[in-house]
């Protein structure tokens, strides 16, 4: 019998460590909603040096209806005049790389649409960043450390944005697309996605989280 001692003890320690993974997890997950429920309007925002706007995929050459709801906050934030820059990064995309036509495409489409709806070309910088993390990372590179910014995404990603953002040297605010934010049961998917993508994040680092999508 004391020759299977270890072998239990073992599989108790697993057990326990499982436990303690998934417990980290649901309460991670919790503060991702909690942390969801933010305002869309611009009365709680303060002053930033910059907008930031996290890509997502286009369609048939325009703006998804993803990068659309962001863009379309990007600007009534920038006329608020919150921010006199916006920064467009590209879409999360695996396995693309940031010299892709593809991640590259949707900065020049967004910058694009930012032109046409009014924004000077001088206070739109395109980021061809694949992927959220790498975005953030460029973002962070270019604004500087310290430097007060708003993130634009959806409300789901507001918990790993902030958190990202942070980790980069970032200070920054939240600013949910119009819309984005929807109830828990036809986000199971998501929730999990960012409830882990947080976790691991805070543990290891928010740019090993490659698989937040957009």
């Amino acid at each position: 019998m004391l020759l299977f001692a270890p072998i239990r003890w073992a599989l108790k320690l697993l057990y326990f460590a499982v436990l303690a993974a998934v417990v980290y997890v649901v309460v991670t997950g919790f503060q991702v909603v909690t942390a969801s429920h933010l305002p869309t309007t611009t009365a709680s925002l303060r002053p930033a040096r910059s907008i930031v706007v996290l890509g997502a995929p286009p369609v048939g050459g325009a703006p998804g209806p993803v990068l659309l709801a962001r863009l379309e906050q990007a600007l009534t934030l920038y006329e608020a005049k919150l921010a006199p820059q916006v920064i467009v990064t590209g879409a999360p995309a695996q396995p693309a790389t940031a010299t892709t036509p593809a991640v590259a495409s949707v900065t020049r489409i967004a910058s694009s649409w930012l032109e046409a709806n009014g924004v000077p070309t001088s206070s739109i910088l395109g980021l061809p960043a694949a992927g959220a993390p790498a975005g953030i990372a460029a973002a962070a590179g270019v604004a500087g450390n310290g430097t007060h910014v708003i993130v634009v995404t959806d409300a789901i990603d507001a918990l790993w944005a902030k958190g990202a953002a942070s980790r980069s040297g970032l200070v920054a605010q939240v600013s949910p697309a119009v819309g984005s934010e929807r109830s828990i049961t036809s986000e199971l998917g998501p929730l999990w996605r960012e409830a882990t993508a947080v976790a691991v994040g805070r543990l290891i680092g928010y740019g090993r989280t490659t698989w937040v999508g957009d």
